[in-house]
């Protein structure tokens, strides 16, 4: 049981504010993603297609698990996002459940699950750091959807840590037939857990989303020719404009035979702020891809060029992150995880950034690009603080605001313009596009949003003109 504790640590995590009022969805792999997963026994795919839909789960994209057979306690931990839970006695006392969709090759597999005090956890001796006892379920299906609901058994004297009470856990960690060496995939999906604090907000010097690259006029981002294995067409014409992607224009980037071709970019002017909060997932890296089939990974290393270099991996590279296309010959938005810190490079300074298409393969693929948002450089200042007016255009309140269904966009302008005004969340991802590249003649204007298609909470409203962006709050009830 040592050796199970030894596995299970992670750092810890510091959090405050105010309860949530129901049980959580921590992650559905699609565009709920509260959580995580910092440790992981196994290869662990946090967005891959689903193999095969039913009643239960109809989703297009889950996770795949496969477990390291080389460990009889293999672990996925479970960390939230610059949160901890809330008092989790109603799980124990079984009022409220721990639940997650689960696909299994085979009945009678235990799932379990352990809530914990990720700081005293860090001790290395169990039981250090678990709270009460164990949540346990069993898989009854063959090959096919389920959703697995945990009974919590309380342990015995001397299997649970006493000083780690109700209100002290900040993480979950679920194992997978634990006290056996299977080897065996699995999928997961809806991963339902405690309820969370509300969170506290980054530092500001601390990395938000920048758009890098837009193909169109927006460019903070230099291409390594000389690092990079494919060929590349920047700036050209978008091969299928539609509702995915309404840009007249994108890159196009042609993998070679490499096995691990290298597309290099660097950020022009500064190195990245500190980028924190993309490797615990509480901000992601997007990219919109066009390729030719579902199921293509793709990998985007955060390094530092003055240390990494072409043959000596894994020096420099301080994070990995992925994401796997679920479309064919379409586009599609690829919301990038953090999976993996090959070195201990630090946190800040990092000046290269480089995407991997299909890592360890071998075939020539052509894929097309748009819309590149990473961690902004230093000194860059988030849009959301940035003026309302300019000498030639003027962005003023949305009215009604807050809203729950239409509202009015007014804007005026001193001269034609090209205008652009989209909807951000909280997290920087557009929720609505209401004009792309647009041109208009001077005087004032109104866009019209239809705020009932937004969940409840905090947008940006981003007014593009001419090239510079104002912004303007809007909340909706």
């Amino acid at each position: 049981m040592r050796n199970f504790t030894k596995l299970i640590l992670t750092a810890a995590l510091v959090a405050s504010g105010a309860a949530a009022s129901a049980q959580t969805l921590y992650d559905n792999f699609e565009a709920t993603r509260l959580v995580s997963y910092p440790t992981v026994l196994g290869t662990f795919t946090q967005n891959t297609p689903n193999p095969g839909t039913n009643a239960v789960n109809s989703s297009s994209t889950c996770a795949l698990y496969t477990r390291d057979g080389a460990q009889q306690y293999a672990v996925i931990v479970v960390k939230p996002n610059n949160a901890k839970m809330a008092d989790v006695s109603a799980y124990a006392a079984g009022t409220k459940k721990i639940s997650v969709k689960f696909r299994s090759p085979a009945a009678g597999v235990v799932v379990q699950a352990v809530l914990q005090n990720s700081t005293k956890s860090n001790t290395n001796q169990y039981p250090n750091g678990k709270y009460a006892g164990d949540f346990n379920a069993t898989t009854s299906v063959v090959n096919g959807w389920e959703t697995l609901t945990f009974t919590f058994t309380a342990a015995s004297t001397g299997n649970f840590d006493p000083t780690v009470t109700a209100a002290d856990v900040d993480q979950l960690v679920l194992l997978v037939a634990p006290g056996t060496n299977n080897a065996a995939t699995y999928y997961l999906d809806d991963l339902m857990g405690p309820e969370l604090l509300s969170t506290t907000p980054p530092p500001s010097n601390m990395a938000v989303r920048q758009l890098y690259d837009n193909y169109e006029g927006t460019r903070a981002l230099k291409y390594v020719a000389y690092k990079t294995s494919g060929g590349l067409k920047l700036d050209t014409l978008n091969n299928s404009v539609s509702a995915g992607n309404t840009s007249a224009r994108v890159a196009r980037y042609t993998r070679s035979t490499n096995q691990y071709d290298s597309f290099v970019m660097q950020p022009r002017g500064a190195a990245l702020a500190d980028v924190t909060n993309f490797r615990n997932n509480t901000v992601h890296m997007t990219l919109k891809v066009f390729s030719p089939a579902p199921g293509i990974a793709f990998q985007i290393t955060l390094q530092d060029s003055t240390v990494a270099g072409a043959t000596n991996y894994p020096a420099g590279r301080n994070s990995e992150y992925t994401a796997t296309t679920t479309a064919t010959n379409a586009w599609e938005t690829l919301s990038f995880n953090y999976v993996n810190t090959p070195s201990a490079t630090p946190n800040t300074g990092l000046n290269e950034i480089v995407l991997l298409v299909a890592p360890n393969t071998l075939a020539k693929r052509k894929i097309y690009l748009d819309d590149f948002y990473g961690p902004s450089l230093v000194g860059y200042v988030p849009t959301a603080t940035r003026t309302v007016s300019t000498d030639f255009a003027a962005f003023a309140p949305a009215y009604p605001n807050p809203t729950s269904g239409l509202t009015q966009l007014p804007f005026s302008l001193k001269q034609p313009a090209t205008v652009s005004l989209a909807v951000y969340d909280n997290l920087g991802r557009r929720v609505a596009e209401l004009l792309h590249n647009e041109p208009r003649p001077a005087g004032p204007h109104t866009a019209e949003l239809n705020a009932a298609k937004l969940a409840p909470g905090l947008y940006t409203c981003r007014l593009t003109v001419d090239g510079v962006a104002l912004s303007r709050p809007l909340s909706v009830e």
